[in-house]
């Protein structure tokens, strides 16, 4: 039970996961490595099937009929200066890098899709960061476990 715990809530939000994995189920190296990345990787799957079913869904129903011939000014927020920023300065590394730091494995797989769909290795970049970040993570955690 604590194992599938664990792969649910890493396949959300992957950075959270490991202080539970390590401090309240006291798992070991190995299944906390083991675990986290199954969710990880599940996560990446199922976010990029939806990613891409919601972008088919939003280019279909953008490019409806009815339609004015004037378009509308696009309006730059906050949070999408911050994307247009990450994708031009950073571009696919940044976002493999920071997926599973700061953004959630379904918010960088959704810009994986959208902005680098046309290389199918970009998933793999994904995972690889996130597999990365799993090592980062355990070792810290486990190094501090031990010190306390």
């Amino acid at each position: 039970m604590k194992a599938l715990l664990i792969i649910l809530s890493a396949t959300w939000k992957f950075a959270a996961t490991f202080p539970v994995a390590i401090y309240i189920f006291k798992m070991t190296f190995m299944e906390t490595i083991l675990y986290t990345n199954i969710g990880g990787l599940i996560g990446i799957i199922v976010s990029l099937f939806f990613s891409k079913g919601l972008i088919y869904f939003w280019n279909k129903l953008s490019s409806g009929k009815g339609k004015s011939p004037k378009k509308p000014k696009k309006r730059f927020t906050k949070s999408n200066r911050r994307l247009v920023l990450l994708k031009s300065k950073y571009g696919m590394p940044g976002i493999a890098i920071l997926t599973p730091v700061l953004l959630s494995i379904p918010l960088g797989t959704f810009l994986t899709a959208k902005y680098y769909r046309h290389k199918k290795s970009n998933y793999l970049f994904l995972f690889l960061g996130q597999v990365v970040w799993s090592f980062i993570y355990t070792i810290v955690l486990t190094q501090f476990k031990f010190n306390i």
